[in-house]
């Protein structure tokens, strides 16, 4: 005979409906009629190593499908979808551990237990603010920032004198020396990388941020700096600041 644990939500009805004393499992109909919904609502389905969660503990946890940083890989896409975002594919996008999930196929897709960040879910989460922005140089800076990582650091200059001179002006990077073509601007990007093919990736996902975000009567270009060993004031190791050089993978 099973006990009233085995049927936890039969205790909750009434002595006559409660399985009776010598009545097997199999006689107890009510309790195994009982215990389908159980399995559902409270994800006890009484076989070991196959539990999962019910539809109580979901429906409570309902919010965190719709937090980017807790939301399952398997779902941003349909989450990106709400903001009119079409997410770019690539593990430097999605990062190593979302791209492991999505190729798993697991009992239940369920929010993650601890806030996740990646390019994807980053700028799911910054999109709506930035749409505010769109088409200035602010906007396009914080937009470049998501795809470059907190460690980089952006400038963008426009340029509406041919000549500046002063302290901390270096001609290329922020001073311009003759005209320049109509509604030019230049993006500048310390990013610290330490082997070639990150570069090379990231500088092909800067331009190409650059090309889409820009308004199309303007006129730009990108300008990278990778930093070797500088100590100052700004001087900050693992931001703008790189110890050891660049490896050539």
């Amino acid at each position: 005979m099973s006990s009233q644990n085995d049927y936890s939500y039969v205790q909750y009805l009434p002595r006559v409906f409660q399985q009776k004393a010598g009545e097997t499992d199999e006689q107890f109909f009510l309790g195994r009629f009982l215990k389908a919904f159980e399995a559902m609502l409270s994800g006890k389905t009484g076989a070991a190593g196959e539990e999962s969660v019910g539809i109580e503990a979901l429906l409570d946890g309902l919010h965190q499908y719709f937090d980017p940083g807790r939301a399952p890989s398997q779902f941003l896409p349909w989450l990106a979808g709400w903001v009119g975002l079409e997410l770019e594919e690539g593990l430097e996008y999605d990062g190593e551990q979302d791209n492991r999930d999505r190729a798993l196929a697991p009992m239940q897709i369920l929010p993650l237990p601890a806030a996740r960040s990646t390019v994807n879910r980053n700028l799911i989460s910054s999109i709506v603010q930035l749409y505010k922005k769109r088409g200035t140089l602010d906007g396009l800076a914080e937009y470049l920032q998501v795809y470059a990582g907190e460690e980089a650091a952006i400038q963008i200059n426009d340029y509406e004198e041919p000549v500046r001179c002063g302290i901390g002006q270096r001609v290329g990077i922020n001073t311009m020396v003759g005209a320049a073509e109509p509604s030019y601007f230049s993006v500048h990007v310390i990013l610290p990388a330490y082997s070639r093919s990150i570069l090379q990736n990231k500088v092909q996902i800067l331009q190409e941020v650059i090309r889409k975000e820009k308004p199309f009567y303007t006129n730009s270009s990108l300008n990278i700096e990778v930093p070797k060993m500088c100590l100052g004031v700004y001087g900050r190791v693992g931001m703008e600041t790189l110890l050891g050089g660049m490896t050539e993978n």
